[in-house]
């Protein structure tokens, strides 16, 4: 593969990963703000409703968006445009009808889930109000099936930089709504604290019909292009259902893949409470141990959590072309960049939720709960560098045809996470479901990696060297935050505004001296192809 090729790769990884960033960051910048709206006491709604979100919009979407995009990437290499934009017209349509259907189901199992998940008597508040924010979301189990769709195609074409800023808007437009009618509804109608947790589950539909609007506005130069090369195309045009089938066969292992790979969440939601129960906690202990595991902390485990969407959004169109191709050198370093560019950019970002845990929760949501937020975020920052290895292998043997095996493989992790679930959680708390989520993403990754090396004869030992003088890097930054802490960057106990600056400090340094480290092993030049010189050189003009 030529330096090009592998640029093209990456860049396209690291755009996808830098609109996800983006949007992540804008993501983390409102919990302080929101958390002030609803309370403590209200976060546990609002992450009840986004794990079962998840789940019914990953089981909506049905896998079609990484279909979209792989047929996509095949017909515009094939230059086969008629049949480009057939698979347009059909997957809107049929994204747009799941979306309705799933919409209905959760209206009509709203109560039912609610009163299973909490363990409340029929007609109990917490019960009564879990129910209404899964009616509210049950709205955005239909816009965003609909936005995926535009997503999916845009992703086939290789149009990532769309893609991206789709997803930064998209959150723009969230956080605004979000905080916006929470600030009315609470602070100047003065309404409930929980009116600002429904307002902020509505803004999920509000936030995905805008982004659809950003998508209608670029179909008019990029839609209009394809049908003028339909136009000039002689191309035999496959029926409707032969289109539809070959979507669902490339639709259905990725849906398979992805709601095994979420049922965690599933698991997490029906199980966490009456284990946790059963560990000797009390309720009150139990809600606010899953708020911080499923919310809180999971929101900044998901900032090194966006380099896997986006190399996941990159792989699908280039390891496909590869495919058709049948470029097999191609493939090979294809599967080894991603994973060392992933660990590369991972392994700092999930390190500085570890190696400064309780100063970052200080900092994010106050010092009421830091001590054991702090504590849960360390272990939870695990899950940082293990998702993105799950999600990237899983994507890669979609993409290598592998998706047979691969869909085997995820149903043996759920099947080991659902065992262990519950004695982890009795041995060791509410870290027994960050262990236990752990090793499911663990065992998928290495048993993954396994079958891509036999079946492709990938050669794992120089990714094997560079991680290790990764490492190295790490021990550098641990060493710089113990040389912080020695000269009084405490970062504890100062007001919000002056901890955060220490913080920043904290990061700074950090990766500085990660990358300071790396770049003297030449880490960075190898595998992103950077040239630091040439940098310098650009920066003295």
């Amino acid at each position: 593969m030529n330096d090009r090729q592998k640029h093209s790769l990456i860049l396209g990884g690291l755009t996808s990963s830098a609109g996800i960033f983006i949007s992540k960051a804008i993501g983390i910048l409102y919990v302080t703000p929101f958390t002030m709206l609803a309370t403590d006491a209200n976060l546990v709604y609002y992450a009840r409703a986004y794990n079962i979100y998840e789940i019914v919009l990953n089981v909506s979407i049905a896998g079609l968006p990484f279909a979209i995009a792989t047929m996509v990437a095949k017909y515009n290499l094939k230059e086969q445009y008629k049949t480009l934009l057939l698979v347009r017209k059909l997957s809107t349509a049929i994204l747009a009808l799941l979306g309705f259907v799933a919409m209905m189901v959760m209206i009509l199992l709203a109560h039912p889930i609610a009163q299973f998940s909490v363990s409340g008597a029929y007609d109990s508040l917490e019960v009564l109000r879990t129910r209404n924010v899964m009616l509210i979301m049950a709205l955005a189990v239909f816009t965003v099936p609909l936005l995926n769709s535009y997503r999916g195609f845009y992703q086939g074409l290789k149009e990532l930089s769309i893609y991206s800023f789709s997803q930064v808007l998209e959150q723009i437009t969230r956080v605004t709504f979000l905080l916006g009618i929470g600030f009315i509804l609470v602070y100047i109608f003065k309404y409930d604290a929980i009116w600002a947790v429904y307002g902020a589950i509505l803004s999920t539909s509000v936030s995905a019909l805008g982004s659809i609007v950003y998508f209608i506005q670029k179909d008019r130069k990029y839609l209009n292009e394809i049908k003028a090369k339909a136009l000039a195309s002689d191309e035999v045009v496959p029926d409707q259902k032969a289109i539809i089938k070959e979507m669902f066969y490339f639709a259905v292992p990725f849906l398979l893949n992805v709601a095994l790979n979420n049922s965690s969440n599933m698991i997490n939601l029906m199980f966490f409470n009456r284990a946790m129960l059963m560990h000797g906690e009390t309720i009150q202990q139990a809600d606010l141990y899953y708020s911080m595991v499923m919310f809180t902390t999971n929101k900044l485990t998901s900032i090194p959590q966006v380099v896997a969407p986006g190399f996941v959004t990159a792989i699908i169109p280039y390891v496909t072309t590869a495919f058709e191709k049948k470029d097999l050198k191609q493939m090979q370093d294809y599967v080894q960049d991603s994973l060392e560019t992933v660990f590369y950019i991972t392994l700092p970002l999930a390190y500085f939720l570890f190696g400064i845990s309780t100063k970052i929760y200080y900092v994010m949501y106050g010092g009421t709960n830091a001590i054991i937020g702090g504590e849960v975020l360390a272990y939870n920052s695990m899950t940082g560098i293990l998702f993105n290895l799950a999600a990237v292998s899983n994507a890669l043997m979609m993409a290598l045809r592998l998706r047979k095996q691969n869909i085997i493989v995820s149903f043996v992790a759920v099947i080991f996470k659902f065992i262990v679930f519950v004695p982890l959680i009795l041995w060791f708390g509410y870290r027994g479901s960050i262990f236990s989520n752990a090793l499911n993403q663990l065992l998928l990754f290495l048993i993954n990696m396994v079958l891509i090396k036999k079946t492709y004869h990938v050669k794992f030992g120089r990714s094997l060297r560079r991680i290790s003088l990764m490492i190295v890097g790490l021990l550098g930054m641990q060493m710089s935050f113990m040389f912080l802490d020695l000269i009084g960057l405490q970062v504890l106990d100062q007001s919000r505004l002056v901890a955060l600056v220490e913080l920043g400090v904290y990061g700074l340094v950090g990766i500085l001296v990660y990358v300071g480290i790396t770049g003297f092993l030449q880490l960075p030049q190898n595998i992103l192809n950077l040239d630091f010189k040439r940098l310098v050189r650009r920066l003295k003009r």
